[in-house]
């Protein structure tokens, strides 16, 4: 006769469920951030990226290379700098000329002229027979009254014995040279500057 075996069923309770606390984690295995957490990190990343693009973008810039032969800007010319002006020398005034003496003037001055001579001159004591002669001497001046040329005989005697006479007149106007014109005939030296001079013997 069979014997019959009764199997008895645990029944599941509620009990033999694992809570999440209750689970062991796998070994090896990284526990997984929630949602918030991991939105949280997408914005942080996203930030972060952007900063770098802000920050490093100018250098990560590559500039497009210019081809050879292409003039991209025309820097404009300078314009040439204006000459400098070039002093011209202006030229002196023209000296007024001096107005000529007075008729009254130039007679004073022929006085004052051979007077002067007189007093360098030494005539010889005899006089010749015959007509009187009188040597005339052409004087060439400086305009400090010195000698510009050698004095010269205008009219040589034609007799021999006056020749004494010429040469004394001759020896005068070396004898006085310079002569000091005065302050008041100086700025007439234009008519003065050559003057033939008589010397006559029979004025003392």
């Amino acid at each position: 006769m069979a014997k019959a075996t009764t199997i008895s069923r645990v029944p599941k309770t509620s009990a033999s469920k694992t809570s999440p606390t209750q689970r062991k984690a796998k070994p090896g295995a990284a526990a997984r951030p929630s949602n918030g957490l991991r939105y949280r990190l997408a914005l942080a990343c996203v930030a972060v990226v952007g900063a770098g693009v802000l920050w490093f973008g100018p250098w990560l810039h590559t500039p497009t290379p210019t081809p050879r032969g292409v003039v991209t800007t025309i820097a404009p010319s300078k314009p040439a700098p204006a000459p400098a002006p070039v002093a011209v020398p202006t030229p002196p005034p023209p000296a007024a000329e001096p107005a000529s003496m007075t008729a009254a003037q130039e007679a004073a001055f022929n006085v004052w002229l051979i007077g002067a001579y007189r007093q360098c001159w030494s005539a010889p004591k005899t006089m010749p027979d015959g007509d009187a002669y009188l040597p005339k001497i052409r004087v060439a001046f400086k305009a400090d009254g010195g000698l510009a040329s050698p004095p010269k005989l205008v009219n040589p005697p034609s007799d021999p014995a006056w020749r004494p006479h010429a040469d004394a007149a001759l020896r005068a106007v070396k004898a006085c040279d310079p002569l000091h014109i005065p302050d008041k005939y100086a700025a007439y030296y234009p008519q003065w500057k050559t003057k033939t001079v008589y010397f006559d013997p029979s004025q003392p």
